[in-house]
């Protein structure tokens, strides 16, 4: 079997999604994949298909159903250019829409001092001006009429049908009246004209398309941001020489010969040489692994420390970075797009309509031979009934309640995203950056000599491997000093060596250490013993000299981030289980899990490992998957809603449709919430356009004639104009939602602003009332802050250091000013600050 993948032109909706796999699947009978996303087609075909045969099939049945089958390339043009076409045509539609609307109803609210016939709102010169402004909305917008019509005339009516019928009904109405108009000869007088009605709608549908594309318009990059992590070339050596060949050119078989810093081509087996390796690209975990002779190593990982010499195994589509790409591009196809409900409405609501008009007209006509009547009715069915409401129903309550997951941190990309969060059962968290901060840290640390710290510091100052960067912060808290080094050995992969003084010092991995020593004490034994089984990595300290040796061991981990366990609470409140997927060992994991009370884990595992189980769970139910790396895009991609970490990779970020801007996991169970209010206020405004046009459509087509109640087409387009208003005040009703969990600073997301304890902090005099301490102003330059979550984040950590009363941030020169009282220690601000994350300059 083999894949084949076509590009297609004219898609605009997921129910158009649903007429291109109709009308394939019409002359193929395997398998067909169509996504939006990416405005494609994969089918699976045998081997041995007549490709030719099947792609002139699969022509005349799109081309019959109104779409095109092209080039893949040229299916989705440059999506910047395209961006910034619809966002001019937006604000040139809004604009001459309220100006059409400012006309149109001028002549009933203002009254201006200029003669008759020069007026904009008098006579000849009002029309003259609506048809004007009109054709340029219109005309800006031809895709919705185009589309629409094209759709009505395939048998296959999706949205753009019901805004191409409302406009053109509302424009055919006002040319009927401009010829009345004209043929009466009566130039000072106004005739009913609906043009504005035209504009508006197809002005505020575009608005919510636009702000709904938007969202997602980067969601396609994640393929090319992974593609980009492999090298373009390797150093290969062919007939004893060394040359630098394409990637493409690389053969199985080949050596390979891999430098420190560069990035590994192919997936391959050391022949020569050890190294330290970053295979984060591949596990997502931040700790470099150490390979030497014999072991396997992959494309895209890179080499830190060392020289590698390697048979290549794998090459392209076969390395285990190009599986990944492949899952990703399998993943992004089948996960099918949510099908709008107006879309799924709209179906069966334009015939519907269209025959009432129709039927209306016909028995108008039979009882009253009066044509005018009879067409003022019909026209008016078409006028109440215009989908406008039905169009706003999604787009508003998504916009706004979008907006307030922005407000909270929460990116949301897609309507998707927000209607699959709200039935989500299962909830997988990576670990690394996601459940914890994603940085090692010393957690423990053990010592038989107070000195042995500041000695381990003064080795790893020379080392730029994370480990050391690790053990040097951890002595820099703790003022360790630094001394000089003679006699350095830095054997690859296991630690570091020399003379400090007069003594033989060491630090590095236990083996490295009784290479040199023999054994721990057993007092140090016990500490490494006890470091491991709680999941850490542990770095070994010994100093030799005449009066005896002595040991230390440090505990190295990745702290967990505060807001993980009311995260977790949180979720299980809802009814959703979380589970926990890592590559890093069982016990780490285990020891990550307890901590925030998360049950089900699964370590050790590889990117193809994270969606095979992601898989497992969505038959289960719906799914979430949360995490931060390059490794995690594929079960982001896959998952029915995948949230990223918004400092993550750009691929995880890319791949997901939900991204955490401030890292805290507070938000994931705030946007279930946030989710579930909205589609409460998504279902009602569709509740409500549906029951208007239930009510008003009889009522237009003249059910309550004989008691004398006949709507012109004039209240038609108010009626119509009040559903619309209606809509989008039940919409902002959303803005008073509050998240069920307080936002945690501390991770650097942005905070729920309060009122409270906001006045100046000062002493209680006897009589009860405040006075202020005396104050100082103090301004400390901070490095680091770059948006208003940087300055949540310094002002949080900063308030709580005693004797400050107020900070006040400036981003743009990257300072904190503090109004210090008695009591405050600078030297404790900029250790908070430093605790925070930046750094004081």
């Amino acid at each position: 079997m083999k894949k084949l993948k076509y590009g297609i032109k004219g898609m605009s909706c997921s129910a158009c999604v649903a007429h291109v796999e109709r009308a394939a699947r019409s002359v193929f009978d395997g398998e067909v994949v169509v996504s939006l996303l990416t405005a494609s087609m994969i089918l699976t075909v045998p081997d041995g298909t007549d490709e030719a045969a099947l792609r002139a099939r699969l022509v005349r049945a799109l081309r019959a159903a109104g779409y095109d089958l092209v080039a893949e390339s040229s299916a989705r043009p440059d999506a910047g250019a395209e961006h910034r076409a619809a966002r001019r045509t937006l604000i040139l539609s809004l604009i001459f829409s309220a100006l059409l609307m400012a006309v149109a109803m001028g002549h009933m609210v203002f009254t201006l001092p200029l003669p008759e016939g020069i007026s904009p709102f008098r006579g000849a010169v009002n029309v003259a001006i609506q048809l004007l402004l009109c054709h340029q909305v219109l005309s800006r917008n031809m895709k919705y009429f185009v589309g629409g019509f094209r759709a009505i005339f395939a048998g296959a009516p999706n949205m753009d049908s019901l805004v191409a019928l409302g406009a053109s009904a509302s424009v055919v109405w006002s040319a009927v009246q401009i010829g009345l108009f004209v043929h009466a000869g009566d130039l000072s007088h106004i005739p009913h004209l609906y043009l504005d009605s035209a504009a508006m709608i197809v002005a505020l549908v575009s608005l919510g398309k636009f702000l709904e594309g938007r969202a997602k318009r980067r969601a396609g990059d994640a393929i090319t941001s992974l593609s980009e992590t492999i090298p373009a070339e390797a150093t290969v050596l062919r007939g004893g020489e060394t040359v630098t060949l394409p990637v493409g050119e690389v053969m199985v078989g080949d050596v390979v010969i891999v430098r420190a810093g560069e990035a590994i081509p192919v997936d391959g087996k050391i022949l020569e040489g050890e190294g330290s390796i970053d295979e984060s690209a591949l596990t997502g975990e931040g700790l470099p692994v150490d390979r030497t002779v014999g072991e396997a190593v992959h494309a895209s990982s890179i080499l830190r420390d060392g020289y590698l010499r390697l048979e290549c195994t794998r090459v392209g589509d076969d390395t285990s970075i190009g599986r990944i790409l492949g899952l990703l591009e399998d993943a992004a196809a089948s996960k099918a797009n949510v099908s709008r409900i107006a879309d799924r409405v709209s179906g069966i609501f334009v015939p519907i309509v269209s025959g009432i008009s129709l039927v209306t007209l016909i028995v108008w006509l039979a009882l009253t031979r009066d044509f005018a009547r009879a067409f003022e009715c019909a026209v008016s069915v078409l006028v109440i009934s215009c989908p406008c409401a039905l169009g706003l129903a999604t787009p508003t309550a998504i916009t706004v309640g979008t907006g307030i997951g922005a407000r909270l941190g929460i990116l949301i990309k897609s309507a998707h995203a927000l209607e699959e969060l709200r039935g989500v059962r299962y909830v997988l968290f990576d670990k690394t950056g996601t459940v914890t901060h994603g940085r090692p840290r010393v957690t423990d640390a053990f010592f038989e000599d107070g000195d042995l710290l500041s000695l381990a510091c003064s080795l790893e100052q020379l080392s730029s491997h994370p480990i050391a960067t690790a053990v040097c912060d951890y002595g820099a808290e703790r003022d360790a000093a630094l001394l000089p080094v003679k006699d350095l050995e830095a054997p690859v992969g296991k630690g570091l060596s020399g003379r400090i003084g007069e003594a033989r010092v060491a630090v590095g991995k236990r083996a490295f250490i009784e290479e040199i020593c023999g054994a721990l004490s057993p007092e140090a034994d016990n500490a490494e013993r006890s470091f491991r089984a709680m999941g850490a990595t542990t770095v070994c300290i010994y100093r030799e000299e005449e009066r005896g040796a002595s040991f230390g061991v440090l505990a190295i981990s990745d702290t967990v981030k505060e807001s993980a366990k009311a995260a977790v609470s949180a979720l299980h409140e809802l009814g959703v289980t979380c589970v926990m997927l890592t590559g890093d060992n069982e016990a780490a994991a285990q020891h990550v899990a307890n901590s925030v009370g998360i049950r089900e884990i699964h370590a050790s595992l590889l990117p193809d490992g994270k969606e095979r189980l992601l898989r497992e769970y969505s038959a289960r139910g719906k799914c979430a998957m949360v995490g931060d790396g390059i490794n995690d895009a594929p079960a982001l991609a896959r998952a029915d809603v995948g949230i990223a970490i918004g400092a993550g990779t750009e691929v995880a970020v890319d791949s997901a449709d939900v991204i955490l801007v401030g890292n805290s996991l507070s938000a994931v169970p705030n946007a279930v919430h946030l989710s579930r209010a909205t589609m409460r206020c998504i279902k009602q405004n569709l509740f409500w356009a549906l029951i208007y046009n239930t009510i008003c459509i009889p009522v237009a087509a003249g059910v309550l004639a004989p008691v004398g109640i006949i709507l012109t087409p004039m209240i038609g387009a108010a009626a119509m104009s009040c559903s619309s208003i209606f809509v989008v005040l039940n919409a902002l009703r959303l803005r008073t939602f509050r998240p069920p969990l307080a936002v945690d600073c501390e991770d650097g997301a942005c905070p729920i602003e309060s009122k409270e304890n906001t006045h100046q902090k000062g002493e209680e005099d006897m009589f009860g009332s405040f006075k202020k301490k005396n104050e100082d102003k103090i301004i400390i330059k901070v490095n680091g802050m770059m948006c208003g979550h940087c300055a949540a984040h310094v002002t949080k950590a900063l308030s709580a250091v005693a004797g400050v009363s107020k900070v006040d941030i400036d981003l743009d020169a990257k300072t904190a000013t503090l109004t210090a009282t008695d009591g405050f220690s600078l030297d404790a601000a900029h250790a908070a600050i430093t605790e925070a994350g930046y750094t004081v300059l």
